[in-house]
């Protein structure tokens, strides 16, 4: 009996010491999740330095507003941040984030490059990869069960170039889309080309052809013969898919040789950017970009997205002392949707659970600080994994600003012909 009683005195002095020290053999146990750890690529050095931290500090604030909201019953999220300045960075830090960090989710990244190497990577792994800005559709054109895109594709800015000529040009003109001469110039790289597409599809569907189609590269020295051949051919609109300097190119050979269409739509990677304003002067007034939305009109919002839009106005001011850019509007829109709208509604913290919720996640047109609502593209789906309710916006410079002029749910301007 003695020796039963002392071996019982052992057993307890056993138990308490397993919950004085957490485990029988005197380490501490570990301590309760407290956070929700995600993985974070983006461009904090090199060429796309500058919009990919304007991008990271949208998402960040995003994360710190979500937080200060209570965060996931009540467990913070934190960002496991990579620098990928380029390609080889990004597959490397993707890597790394899945293989030693065990993330189950990836946000980036603002570079179309970045995203499509990094992406495969978590593919690859089965871990979900949350692209916020980059726009090329072949991000979404691999059939991936993992990647999902928040923004809108380089598809849908074609197609926005297109709608504004056919829902607001046209009519302003008395005409319809069909009536109208349009011309079609675009560089030969991937970015012009897949942009062009669009509009040439368009163009079938919709039953308008062109009086001149044209590549021409984005390295040309002198467009001379290309622009001599527009002027003849008098175009209502032109339609150009350029990057900076080929969109400056263009427009002084076409001030210099006496070339000036009805219109001209851009994109916001060449006739929206600064340097295109800073080149061209006054002359870029009037001419229009498709792509990205530089700005938003927060009176169009309802309630709540005005009150988010006012918190990341108020907190990106004090964080940076500049008012918010398009790189940070759409890491911060990109992340909420995220945060406040799939991680809350998945059951548990892993790569499948959180897909499933994205796959049935829906927000309806204008519950977004962009305007846009969500609707991701299913598996099987030949875009699968993009936001098929997201949409391009067309800018305008007036005064030498650049206003959002279309669609109306975000245009701060009206447009001007």
């Amino acid at each position: 009996m003695k020796k039963i009683k002392i071996i019982s005195a052992i057993v307890m002095l056993m138990f308490l010491l397993t919950q004085v020290l957490g485990c029988s053999g005197g380490q501490k146990a570990a301590p309760v999740e407290e956070t929700i750890r995600i993985g974070t690529i983006f461009p904090l050095s090199g060429p796309s330095a500058l919009n990919g931290q304007d991008t990271f500090d949208g998402a960040d604030i995003a994360r710190e507003l979500f937080n200060d909201k209570g965060g996931i019953n009540g467990k913070k999220v934190v960002y496991v941040s990579a620098d990928a300045p380029d390609a080889n960075a990004a597959t490397q830090e993707a890597d790394r984030l899945i293989s030693k960090e065990k993330v189950p989710v990836i946000l980036g990244t603002q570079s179309s490059s970045l995203a499509f190497a990094a992406s495969a990577v978590a593919e690859r792994n089965k871990v979900v990869y949350w692209e916020v800005e980059g726009i090329a559709d072949n991000i979404t054109s691999r059939n991936f069960k993992y990647v999902f895109r928040s923004t809108f594709s380089a598809s849908n800015m074609g197609l926005q170039m297109v709608n504004f000529v056919k829902d607001v040009y046209a009519p302003k003109m008395g005409k319809t889309i069909q009536d109208l001469k349009i011309a079609l110039v675009y560089e030969d790289g991937a970015f012009g080309s897949s942009t062009a597409k669009t509009i040439q599809d368009l163009s079938k569907e919709l039953g308008f052809t062109f009086v001149k189609e044209a590549s021409y590269s984005a390295k040309s020295n002198e467009l001379n013969s290309l622009v001599i051949d527009l002027k003849a051919k008098k175009p209502d609109v032109l339609f150009a898919a350029s990057y900076v300097n080929d969109a400056i190119l263009l427009s002084r050979t076409s001030e210099e040789l006496g070339f000036k269409p009805g219109i001209i739509i851009g994109t916001t990677a060449g006739h929206g950017t600064p340097d295109y304003v800073k080149a061209m002067g006054d002359k870029s007034n009037g001419v229009f970009a498709a792509g990205i939305p530089n700005a938003v009109n927060p009176d169009n919002m309802k309630p709540e997205q005005k009150d988010l839009y006012n918190e990341l106005t108020k907190r990106y001011k004090a964080k940076r002392n500049k008012d918010i850019s398009v790189n940070v509007l759409n890491g911060f829109n990109g992340a909420w949707i995220l945060l406040s709208k799939v991680l809350p509604n998945a059951k548990e913290m892993t790569a499948d659970n959180i897909r499933d919720v994205a796959l049935n996640t829906t927000m309806a047109k204008g519950d977004t600080v962009l305007g846009y609502g969500v609707k991701f593209a299913g598996p099987d789906a030949p875009n699968s994994g993009q936001n098929v309710e997201a949409f391009a916006g067309v800018m305008q410079w007036q005064e030498g600003k650049l206003y959002t002029v279309f669609p109306e749910i975000i245009a701060l301007k009206q447009p001007k012909f």
